[in-house]
């Protein structure tokens, strides 16, 4: 990658920055203007550092397609399942978003030749309903701009993964239900691109061509079907994704989640 106005001991000390508040589960002020990044490429280098200076596995990605001067990527290193659903994160709500979670069945290592949509659609081994996890790297009043948040990970937390749904049916839209405490709410879910493997394809060939690739038994997710959903913290809640199936959980804090 090119586009560097910052020196390699800049990006990470950048990443310990974030890194020191992210393990204390606090939002983090503004990195030093020295160290903030000002372009894609710097972004993205912090991203990956933060994740080797937290030494985190990197269990799946989250993408959406991008847009001018911005990529829509960041890894994910929290998997999560059952009757609890744990934020790094103290508050009286979560946010979460009602996604789609692809599990590959094989590497795709990178390479010169970008992947064909066949190729990558043929390395899904299971479609699950999930839901990802959000947090806020940095103070509401830091003032983080969309290049601050890209290196922080881009709001995510985590992912909980829901039962799998056919693969050769995934739902570009259907009718959400959130029940908590008795109070249901409806929402007309819509994927953002439609067709919620758009980005996947873009995301595979656009970490190839910095030379990533991603592994088997990797997750991806590609977009929330209704936005940013907001729940309380300690109420068991349940999610019904239309007919194709439902989540049943409880958020709540958790110091420490490793």
């Amino acid at each position: 990658m090119k586009d560097f106005s910052v020196t390699p001991e800049q990006i990470e000390q950048a990443a310990a920055w974030l890194a020191n508040y992210r393990r204390r589960g606090e939002a983090a002020p503004l990195l030093p203007a020295e160290l903030r990044p000002t372009s894609l490429a710097e972004a993205f280098a912090i991203q990956q550092w933060l994740f080797i200076e937290l030494d985190w596995p990197v269990i799946g990605w989250k993408a959406g397609l991008p847009g001018p001067d911005k990529w829509v990527l960041a890894p994910i290193a929290n998997l999560q399942q059952g009757e609890l659903c744990l934020f790094e994160q103290h508050s009286e709500q979560y946010s979460i978003e009602p996604e789609l979670a692809f599990l590959l069945a094989r590497d795709l290592p990178a390479r010169a030749e970008p992947y064909s949509e066949a190729e990558i659609k043929a390395a899904i081994a299971a479609t699950h309903l999930a839901l990802e996890l959000i947090i806020r790297p940095y103070q509401a009043d830091a003032g983080a701009e969309f290049f601050d948040q890209l290196a922080a990970g881009l709001f995510n937390q985590g992912l909980y993964i829901g039962p799998a749904i056919a693969t050769d049916s995934i739902p570009h839209h259907f009718e959400l239900e959130l029940d908590y405490a008795g109070q249901p709410q409806q929402f007309a879910a819509q994927h953002p691109n439609l067709d919620p493997l758009l980005p996947l394809y873009w995301l595979v060939n656009h970490l190839s061509a910095q030379g990533i690739g991603l592994k088997q038994g990797q997750w991806v997710i590609t977009g929330s079907y209704a936005g940013v959903v907001q729940v309380p913290a300690n109420t068991k809640l349940k999610l019904q994704f239309g007919s194709f199936g439902q989540i049943s959980t409880l958020c709540r804090h958790q110091a420490v989640i490793s």
